[in-house]
């Protein structure tokens, strides 16, 4: 079990003993796992071996660069759709050309590296940011609306805390309240024995008196019990209303996190439509573009290689005829990779064959869509893919 960044696997592929001998020492400060692979005869067997998460491409040209992985890609299926990053290393007259290449997705990142670094940690810093991006591929994808939500945590949680402390001292104002009400109480009873002892015979009540005691008893309960509890009501009434201002306070960070997590849920539904044909891809986005979704195409398996590296998609809608490939063998390699088998895949055909359908079904697939196929027919079928709607 990997722990951290530090143990990703990077692997430095050049033609250059040397060269690649300095940019292992250099990326051996911050990676635990770092391989050199100098043979061109054993670059699919250190790739496919090593397993690395990035590829550091430490070439003196990018006509070389770009040879070995065009090699490394035609001769292994796994190099396909293993997911890691590349790291391409140029010359100052090299910058534009590397810019354009990673801008069209052939390489992620590139480094102005030789003859001189001119800056030293700036390879370092790129082979750990595409590190970066690897495990949080790996841990879902959206590690930075954890962080978010962390953050909305920790303010709700210390809103709460916050609030508790307002309840106990409350709770204790009222208490106390109660204690002095029993006291003021007790005070106006012993007030009126005494009023009354004044007032009496040592032996019998004068029943003349009893406009008296009348007059007294209302005092007592004036002057002492409803005064008493009457102070006790105002200290207890902030008590009553703390639930519902508490709530109040609560509706707006609970609301915020709500619509927080909805937009999390809506970026986490990748679907990815591998579709040769135009008008059959217009229509996959008109009916899944208000299905609150992201919704990614691409028109070869070469392409499809491309994203799949890059993330794992929820879902995967695929004609069975490619042009570079056909839908059922490129739906076995899916299926033959970990991190991949367990996504469900629609199979898009024109012609629902027997053994299309057959073939397909032993390789994998889960449904058919037959082409052409209504709104209607394709936000359902994906939807029962999701096990939940969009």
């Amino acid at each position: 079990m990997r722990s951290g960044i530090e143990d990703a696997r990077v692997l430095v592929a050049s033609d250059s003993v040397d060269d690649a001998a300095q940019v292992v020492a250099q990326l051996q400060s911050q990676h635990r796992e770092v391989r050199a692979s100098t043979r061109a005869d054993d670059a699919e067997a250190d790739f496919d071996e090593f397993k690395p998460d990035v590829l550091v491409l430490a070439f003196d040209s990018i006509e070389r660069a770009e040879g070995y992985s065009l090699r490394l890609y035609r001769r292994s299926s796994f190099v396909r759709l293993h997911r890691y990053r590349t790291v391409l290393l140029c010359t100052k007259e090299q910058l534009r050309a590397s810019f354009e290449l990673c801008k069209k997705g052939i390489f992620d990142d590139y480094v102005l590296h030789w003859p001189l670094a001119q800056d030293g940690l700036r390879l370092t810093m790129s082979v750990w940011a595409a590190a970066r991006d690897i495990f949080m591929y790996e841990n879902g994808g959206h590690a930075r609306d954890g962080v978010v939500h962390s953050q909305q945590l920790g303010a709700l949680d210390a809103l709460i805390g916050q609030q508790r402390l307002e309840g106990d001292r409350r709770a204790a104002s009222g208490a106390q309240a109660l204690v002095e009400a029993e006291s003021h109480v007790g005070a106006a009873i012993d007030a009126f024995s005494r009023r009354m002892a004044e007032k009496q015979s040592p032996a019998v009540i004068d029943v003349k008196d009893a406009a008296a005691w009348s007059r007294e008893l209302e005092r007592l309960k004036q002057e002492g019990v409803a005064r008493a509890f009457g102070q006790t009501a105002q200290r207890q009434a902030p008590i009553a209303a703390w639930p519902a201002n508490v709530q109040e306070q609560l509706a707006t960070p609970i609301a915020e996190m709500r619509a927080s997590i909805q937009r999390a849920r809506a970026r986490s539904v990748v679907i990815l439509a591998i579709e040769d044909d135009e008008f059959a891809r217009k229509l996959i986005a008109n009916a899944l573009s208000d299905q609150g979704c992201v919704l990614l195409f691409a028109e070869d398996a070469a392409k499809a290689f491309g994203i799949l590296r890059r993330l794992r998609p929820s879902l995967i809608l695929m004609d069975i005829n490619l042009p570079d490939i056909d839908g059922v063998t490129l739906l076995r390699q899916l299926k033959a990779v970990q991190h991949l088998v367990d996504i469900p895949v629609l199979m898009l055909t024109g012609a629902a064959r027997r053994e299309a359908v057959a073939n397909s079904m032993d390789a994998g697939a889960a449904g058919f869509i037959v082409k052409p196929f209504t709104r209607e027919a394709l936000v359902s079928n994906v939807q029962k893919m999701l096990h939940a709607d969009l």
